[in-house]
């Protein structure tokens, strides 16, 4: 009941804040452009602040951007899952920056528009995902979108992983925020699998051992590369195609689409990674 009255009242807020409609590809360019100055200011603009005001910062300009952007089509059934992926992009850019601090300004500033860039593209994404959801019919666009949504979680995982490998932490807890890290992309490939009818709806069971799964993969890699005195980006490359390989199987899973062709390619890349990982080594 809270919920419904909260939905009722921002849905009356929107309405009167977008009273000028835009297109929304403008309304995305404008939410990141917003994003990339943020960025610049606390990763490379000097401002500094607590963690935990960071932290509430970022979730307001993605929960506001998304809000004001997504309307009317994000709800609350929605709302939680579909700024997984715009946190994951902030996030990785703000920990990668932090984390190597000796790039110079010009790569950083590339660095930035290029997070920018990806950040627009998952606006543009999330959106196909959440027309399918409140239109309860698959859009033309949605079998783009699930392909992209692959290769973009592959790419914003990586930064992500090589800021983690960059902390003073011990390899047991980055192998397990880089597990968690792990099971949050997974419960989105979840969510936008629902929308495909080859894919079947998990029972709690089947998804617990899914999800299980990829954890148990992603730290076990992590954790094996912490053996190995190499780069953190290095780790992070391999870490992701270990990503990649997961999520290809879970969405195997749920289509009954796994193969021992596909399996097999997949698992050449882990293998090419592997090897750049141990080549590349001191």
């Amino acid at each position: 009941m809270q919920w419904q009255w909260l939905y009722v009242i921002l849905k009356r807020i929107m309405k009167n804040l977008l009273q000028f409609r835009f297109d929304k590809k403008i309304k995305y360019l404008i939410q990141t452009i917003l994003v990339v100055i943020f960025i610049y200011l606390f990763a490379v603009g000097g401002l500094r602040v607590s963690f935990s005001l960071l932290a509430v910062l970022v979730v307001v300009i993605v929960v506001a951007g998304s809000l004001l952007t997504h309307f009317p089509n994000i709800k609350p059934i929605n709302f939680l899952i579909s700024i997984i992926m715009p946190l994951n992009v902030i996030a990785g850019a703000l920990l990668s920056l932090w984390s190597y601090p000796n790039l110079g300004y010009a790569f950083k500033l590339i660095f930035i528009l290029g997070f920018g860039f990806i950040y627009y593209l998952v606006s543009l994404m999330d959106n196909v995902f959440l027309v399918i959801q409140d239109r309860e019919e698959v859009i033309p666009l949605y079998r783009v979108a699930i392909a992209w949504s692959l290769i973009l979680q592959v790419v914003v995982a990586i930064p992500i992983f090589a800021g983690v490998f960059k902390l003073s932490y011990d390899a047991l807890y980055q192998a397990l925020i880089v597990g968690i890290v792990s099971i949050i992309f997974s419960l989105y490939q979840l969510w936008i699998l629902q929308f495909d009818a080859d894919a079947k709806d998990p029972k709690v069971g089947e998804g617990i051992f899914l999800l299980g799964s990829i954890f148990f993969f992603t730290t076990i890699a992590s954790i094996m590369t912490s053996f190995i005195p190499t780069e953190s980006f290095l780790r992070a490359l391999f870490e992701a195609s270990v990503l990649m390989f997961s999520l290809v199987y879970l969405s195997g899973h749920l289509k009954n689409e796994i193969s021992k062709k596909l399996m097999l390619q997949y698992g050449v890349y882990i293998i090419i990674f592997t090897i750049l990982l141990l080549t590349f080594t001191p």
